[in-house]
């Protein structure tokens, strides 16, 4: 397979970003103050967990079913574009988008392409999921995609290399943006040293990398990986740190 040109996925020196904001303390996570109060700490972009709702036919805001409420109401990522939108990077984790028929995805872009059309926001949206049909169809249509994965950890040798070969050809002809997958245990990774060397022309954004302020260090000296969230449901703040020379 040739070397594909990613030169449009995000590529920028500050790497770390926050997964659903700053929260705690009565800060409901995957809110406008949590992810606020991230950004004005330095982060430029946010995973945020959202769900395509059938019957209202718009986005919300929500890791889970029922949704979570802020402040005892539902958030409509619209909501959440219109008051902290502007110059960040939004990394949208769909849930259950493999549940979705081919026209609820049509009617769901539609949805997205009208209330990210501000500001050039459409340019920052970065679409999550590991349903390669469906993301697909979000590539197709014009919108930046993490393709997810989930390999086993380098040590089980073979069955790590089998599979990331083959989320690499899912990738490759799937044309996405960038491939997504956790990083793993600290003593027990996922993305080690042969993954990363399988990897190295393919963008990559990290999650659930462990708190540790070395991994931090270093992932933030490799090229192909475009950015990473550390802690796993864990407010972190790294933001100050970064690879701009």
């Amino acid at each position: 397979m040739s070397i594909k040109d990613y030169s449009d996925s995000y590529d920028d020196c500050h790497k770390v970003w926050t997964a659903r904001g700053l929260y705690g303390d009565g800060v409901e996570q995957n809110s406008v103050e949590s992810i606020g109060t991230a950004f004005s700490e330095g982060a430029i972009g946010v995973e945020v967990d959202i769900f395509y709702d059938v019957e209202m036919q718009d986005f919300v805001v929500s890791h889970d079913r029922p949704y979570n409420r802020k402040n005892g109401k539902i958030l409509l990522l619209a909501d959440l574009f219109d008051a902290i939108g502007d110059d960040h990077y939004f990394w949208l984790d769909f849930k259950k988008i493999r549940h979705l028929t081919e026209e609820q995805v049509k009617a769901s872009i539609e949805r997205l392409y009208f209330i990210s059309r501000k500001n050039n926001l459409q340019e920052r949206v970065y679409i999550e999921g590991e349903a390669p049909i469906n993301i697909s169809r979000y590539r197709k249509a014009g919108f930046h995609t993490i393709f997810d994965t989930h390999p086993e950890p380098e040590s089980t040798g073979l069955i790590s290399t089998i599979m990331i070969n083959a989320y690499k050809i899912v990738f490759y002809f799937g044309d996405h943006s960038v491939m997504g997958m956790e990083y793993g245990e600290l003593d027990d990774p996922v993305f080690g040293k042969e993954t990363r060397r399988r990897l190295k022309d393919i963008p990559v954004f990290l999650y659930h990398v462990p708190v540790d302020e070395g991994l931090v260090d270093d992932l933030l000296k490799i090229k192909n990986v475009r950015a990473f969230i550390v802690g796993n449901n864990q407010s972190v703040n790294y933001y100050d740190k970064d690879s701009c020379q």
